[in-house]
C-alpha cells in the first residue's frame, strides 16, 4: 500500500509542473516576418513595366507597417528613377516624394523590390544605395529584371536589422489575398 501511495503521489508531483511562461526573454528577438498583398505584387508589376520592356534594372517602393520584426505591405509606389541595364538611381528628391505620399495616406516606407538582369541577391552595391534602411526594412530582389512578377520565383528577401540586410527564409514570407 505505501508503494502505491508513493506512486501516485509520484504522479501527482509531475502534473503540478509549472506553466512554461506566455512571454519570452527580452534578450530574444522573434524572427522577421513579412505579409505582403497579392495586388501589391500586382501594382509592383505594373511599376516595373516600362523597366521590363527595356530590359533594365527597375525599383519600385513598398508602402505598409511595421514594427521592426513584422511587416505588413500593402501598396508599392514607381518612383522617378534613372535605370540601366545593371543599376538604378533615385534621386533624394524622388525618394522624398515617395516618403511624403506614403506619410500622406498614414502609412511607412517599409521596403524596395528591385530587379536584376539574371540571379537574385543583395549585392554591396544595393547596400550602399538603400536610401532607407532601419530595422524591418525590406528588400525583395526579383531575377530575370522581373519578367515573371507578380511571381516572386527566384526572389531573395533580405530585411535590414541590426545594421545589415540579412537574407529571410522562404517561410518569412506569406503573401495573402488581403482578407486578414
Amino acid at each position: 500500500m505505501t508503494m502505491v501511495k508513493a506512486a501516485i503521489n509520484s504522479i501527482l508531483r509531475l502534473g503540478k509542473r509549472k506553466a512554461a511562461p506566455a512571454y519570452r526573454e527580452a534578450s530574444t528577438r522573434p524572427s522577421c516576418c513579412v505579409v505582403v498583398t497579392e495586388s501589391c505584387l500586382n501594382k509592383v508589376r505594373s511599376c516595373m513595366a516600362p523597366e521590363i520592356e527595356l530590359g533594365h534594372e527597375g525599383i519600385a517602393y513598398l508602402l505598409g507597417l511595421t514594427n521592426g520584426d513584422s511587416t505588413v505591405i500593402v501598396a508599392a509606389m514607381r518612383p522617378v528613377s534613372y535605370t540601366t541595364i545593371g543599376s538604378f538611381n533615385v534621386s533624394p528628391v524622388a525618394m522624398a516624394r515617395v516618403v511624403r505620399a506614403a506619410n500622406n495616406v498614414g502609412l511607412q516606407v517599409v521596403g524596395q523590390v528591385h530587379t536584376h538582369p539574371r540571379s537574385a541577391y543583395q549585392s554591396g552595391g544595393d547596400d550602399d544605395g538603400a536610401r532607407i534602411a532601419y530595422d524591418g526594412y525590406v528588400s525583395i530582389v526579383v531575377p530575370g529584371y522581373g519578367r515573371e512578377l507578380p511571381s516572386l520565383r527566384g526572389a531573395a528577401i533580405y530585411s535590414y536589422r541590426d545594421h545589415k540586410f540579412s537574407r529571410l527564409g522562404a517561410r518569412a514570407l506569406t503573401i495573402t489575398d488581403g482578407a486578414f
